[in-house]
């Protein structure tokens, strides 16, 4: 199976822009746990179910650890179990989310200019 640069997070809530600088920075965090740097974090907003989050990281992953760093991220437990049964039967395609048609995605996060605030700031 081919290794992966973009992790996606289905979030089924609408949250603050304070609660999306938390995710920002948890991904980060997280990513660097892992020896990744993220290259940029987009997302999309939709009307009914919440937010989608694609964070893209260097250098890539295999599928497993894509979909548990997805997991530690909060994405959709359901979302998690069946790509989880995909990886396991080898589909190529396995890391799917559905966005209506149009749909814009926002850089929420740009790892070259991004500076993070000191905790008296925050």
């Amino acid at each position: 199976m081919e290794s992966v640069n973009i992790l996606k997070v289905d979030k089924d809530c609408h949250v603050d822009k304070h609660w999306i600088s938390d995710f920002i920075r948890l991904a980060v965090t997280v990513c660097q746990w892992h020896r990744l740097r993220v290259l940029s974090i987009m997302m999309s907003r939709s009307r009914r179910k919440g937010l989608h989050f694609y964070i893209h990281v260097a250098p890539p992953v295999d599928a497993d650890l894509a979909n548990r760093l997805q997991w530690i991220l909060g994405d959709d437990c359901q979302r998690v179990d069946c790509n989880r049964a995909r990886i396991e039967s080898g589909l190529k395609e396995w890391n799917k989310l559905f966005e209506e048609v149009g749909r814009l995605l926002m850089r929420i996060y740009d790892g070259r200019t991004y500076k993070t605030k000191p905790e008296s700031e925050s």
